[in-house]
């Protein structure tokens, strides 16, 4: 079979010591922020109390899980996602949600080929495609694999230890596969939030 060709951003998956899972903490966006944010994008500080679009080989504080806020016209708003340059009520604060614990796992779609042999090893974030602004998801995914150490590092890959459902090319219900847009299991060891030589497996 063919995986799908559909990445989704990061999304949890487990917890990398058995803690609780998904856990989120608020943090803030600048005013009016410019930059569109995804659901399952990877944020990172910016050194003024604030969260932004991380990138290749950016240290990053976790993964944007959507957001909330007064609009100009007073309105509450909870969103998937943050389009770039949006007013806010004057004073208050956009309230963003990000999964933070160093030890969440999560599953993303690879760019390349990944099979059982890449565990272990490491990748980076591919962000080339633009997310949906029609779902508020991400349409980030991972790079290809790295033997020197980069943002994530490989924990599984789907279809090597588990089963999970897809749709392939022709539309019929399929099983991940191991391969080219193989789905994979990762841990940010380039984390704000620990310290990298600990959170390796």
């Amino acid at each position: 079979m063919a995986n799908p060709d559909a990445p989704f951003g990061f999304r949890p998956f487990k917890h990398g010591s058995g803690g609780t899972d998904g856990r989120t903490t608020e943090y803030t966006l600048s005013t009016a922020y410019n930059t569109s944010l995804f659901y399952g994008d990877l944020v990172k500080t910016d050194g003024s109390g604030n969260i932004n679009i991380a990138g290749a080989g950016d240290q990053v504080v976790g993964v944007f899980a959507g957001v909330n806020y007064i609009a100009a016209d007073g309105s509450v708003t909870y969103k998937k996602n943050w389009v770039a340059s949006t007013a806010e009520q004057s004073g208050t604060i956009i309230r963003a949600l990000v999964w933070d614990d160093p030890q969440q796992l999560f599953l993303a779609q690879s760019d390349g080929s990944m099979t059982a042999a890449d565990i272990g090893r490491f990748c980076d974030v591919d962000t080339s495609q633009t997310g949906s602004t029609l779902t508020g998801y991400s349409k980030q995914q991972t790079s290809t694999t790295a033997s020197t150490e980069t943002t994530f590092k490989i924990v599984d890959v789907i279809g090597a230890r588990h089963m999970l459902p897809c749709r392939n090319a022709a539309g019929n219900q399929d099983i991940y596969a191991t391969g080219t847009n193989a789905l994979v299991v990762v841990r940010a060891v380039k984390h704000e939030n620990a310290s990298i030589a600990t959170t390796e497996v």
